[in-house]
């Protein structure tokens, strides 16, 4: 599965144990866990902007240690480009899901523009 940006956000700040158990449960069912480069950059912006460096560094320790980390090459930016012509959904969203397409994944994400691929929501 690649996970989309919003579930790591969802789980580095989540206050509800209920949610957050939710969330480790789709990652322990799941059997490949990968991550767009993309989202890497999402949550490190986003951390860093609120929460400082400190933080950022460690939440994106944690995704790199845990999960495979997908680089975007030309063929998922070929994929994205055919994905925003069509959709006109954001540069990231469309990378995201032209990675999951290259790998024929679904996506574990709540963003209702992820309809291009099999979710898995959160």
């Amino acid at each position: 599965m690649i996970f989309d940006s919003r579930y790591f956000w969802v789980l580095f700040t989540e206050k509800d144990v209920q949610v957050v158990g939710k969330l480790r449960s789709i990652y322990d069912k799941s059997k490949h866990r990968r991550v767009s480069s993309i989202t890497v950059y999402e949550i490190y912006k986003l951390s860093l902007d609120k929460e400082g460096k400190d933080v950022a560094d460690i939440r994106t320790t944690s995704i790199k240690s845990e999960f495979k980390i997908i680089d975007v090459d030309s063929d998922i930016a070929e994929e994205a480009a055919r994905i925003a012509n069509k959709s006109r959904k954001p540069m990231a969203d469309c990378l995201i899901l032209g990675t999951a397409r290259k790998f024929s994944d679904a996506c574990v994400t709540d963003d209702p523009h992820f309809d291009e691929v099999k979710r898995v929501w959160i």
